[in-house]
């Protein structure tokens, strides 16, 4: 018994004793306030934006997994047939999705335009190309920095709607906007 005494405080020095040393397991702190998820950050944008003159506003998932807040502007708000330089009614639009997404300051922005099937293949990507750079030359006037903006121009290649009728003619003629939050 006496060189158990004598080995305790060695023993205790060296972590091996813990007997009646009183310690707990501290619990994890939990916090009520949630931080929203990406979808539901995009869909409370989308539910913002839904009175957007001239566009659809929707929350997609795209291919890669990716959500993304995507704004269809249709062509006749933006650009008269045929033409590449925004109306009045189009940069009014556009500025108020400036003005709801500047809070996104993390997001990636993807302009996308679109033709109908009208017209040569040439003439139809230089034009959906066109809108789509004038689109995001807007944006950054507006203070969305370029870095942030891809435009690309995707001629009659990704129809919605079907090229034969003039109703769908119409629907293909558009531009599409991609907000794309930090993942």
């Amino acid at each position: 018994m006496t060189s158990l005494k004598k080995l305790l405080p060695a023993l205790v020095i060296s972590g091996l004793v813990a007997v009646g040393c009183g310690t707990t397991k501290q619990q994890p702190t939990t916090t009520t306030e949630t931080t929203p998820t990406i979808q539901e950050r995009v869909d409370k944008k989308a539910n913002e934006l839904a009175d957007l003159k001239g566009a659809t506003v929707e929350s997609v998932t795209l291919e890669d997994g990716t959500i993304a807040l995507k704004v269809t502007f249709d062509s006749g708000i933006l650009f008269g047939f045929n033409k590449t330089d925004l109306g009045d009614e189009a940069k009014d639009s556009l500025k108020e999705l400036v003005d709801e997404i500047e809070d996104m300051e993390d997001a990636r922005i993807r302009v996308y335009g679109h033709t109908d099937i009208v017209g040569s293949a040439e003439v139809n990507q230089r034009v959906s190309t066109e809108r789509a750079k004038k689109v995001a030359a807007f944006l950054v006037d507006k203070g969305i920095e370029a870095s942030r903006i891809e435009a690309e121009g995707l001629s009659f290649n990704h129809p919605v709607a079907d090229n034969s009728t003039e109703a769908g003619r119409a629907k293909n003629r558009r531009v599409e906007i991609y907000v794309i939050p930090a993942q």
